[in-house]
């Protein structure tokens, strides 16, 4: 008997290499292409993420200026949480619909929530001081000036109305202010001026106020505005990205139309800042709009 040969012959190898080839060739034409780019839907989850982050911090920044200008008068028994923001009253009822605004030139951030008291606080003006009222905590502030009545100021004083419109004002003739805060409410012949570099209509007491730019923009270099910092310190919200410059503007409405607006357009009013901002890698891009009134 003739003893039975084991495994394959050189012809039977070859020919399962070569089958073995095909079936792995067309494995990789349908599967190839997903492995070797598996880990793209995550590289752009991870670029989309860095850009909504960078936003996000810009979203902040905005938040943390306009803060200057959100005051609210003080309320009696009144729930308050983390980071409110208020202004003194002059009325000593608890009808919270009938009392005034008392600027001491200070405002106060809420740094632990609660409810107020019956009686309006004492309120201290050393920057930081702290004032407890009812089980609220309030921490005086100052970044600039509140407007205050029949306060003396010099020129190149920086002053905020106590009630928000977004925009910094520049005392441009020295002197004391009025009893009544230039307003709408106030003085309507006499409000405070929007338009770039306005002027209000006659002096505040014996000052006179300059519009010099708002939470947006200003050409004053000590005026912080959102702007200023994304054009010249982008790297303040983040990194891996770049602000779309000819998409970074002031715009207004035109019906449904975009257009520009300040230096780029027909008006001067600089109330809408469009931001776009592009990430460096996958070039996809991000747009908010931000506002005042």
């Amino acid at each position: 008997m003739k003893n039975q040969r084991a495994g394959f012959t050189l012809l039977e190898f070859i020919v399962a290499l070569v089958v073995a080839a095909v079936i792995a060739a067309i494995v990789y034409s349908f599967f190839g292409a997903s492995l070797t780019q598996s880990g793209i839907p995550i590289q752009r989850l991870q670029q989309t993420n860095n850009l909504s982050r960078v936003m996000e911090n810009i979203v902040a920044d905005f938040n943390r200026l306009n803060a200057l200008n959100l005051r609210y008068k003080w309320r009696f028994t009144t729930p308050y949480t983390l980071n409110s923001i208020v202004v003194p009253i002059s009325s000593t009822s608890t009808d919270n619909t009938s009392s005034n605004i008392l600027s001491n030139g200070f405002y106060y951030k809420c740094t632990a929530a609660g409810t107020s008291g019956t009686t309006v606080p004492t309120w201290p003006t050393t920057i930081g001081a702290t004032r407890n009222d009812g089980t609220v905590t309030w921490t005086t502030v100052q970044d600039v000036e509140v407007w205050q009545a029949s306060h003396t100021y010099n020129v190149g004083t920086i002053v905020i109305p106590t009630l928000n419109n977004g925009h910094y004002y520049k005392c441009t003739t020295a002197g004391t202010s009025a009893a009544n805060e230039p307003s709408s409410e106030n003085t309507p012949a006499n409000a405070w001026p929007t338009s770039p570099g306005g002027t209000i209509p006659s002096p505040d007491g014996t000052v006179t106020w300059t519009e010099v730019g708002t939470i947006l923009d200003s050409s004053e270099a000590n005026i912080e505005n959102l702007y200023t910092y994304l054009t010249t310190q982008p790297a303040r919200y983040g990194t891996g990205y770049t602000l779309v410059a000819a998409e970074t503007k002031f715009i207004q409405f035109n019906s449904t139309a975009e257009v520009n607006a300040g230096e780029l357009g027909t008006s001067s009013e600089k109330n809408i800042l469009k931001v776009t901002i592009k990430n460096n890698d996958s070039a996809e891009t991000l747009t908010e709009l931000f506002t005042i009134r």
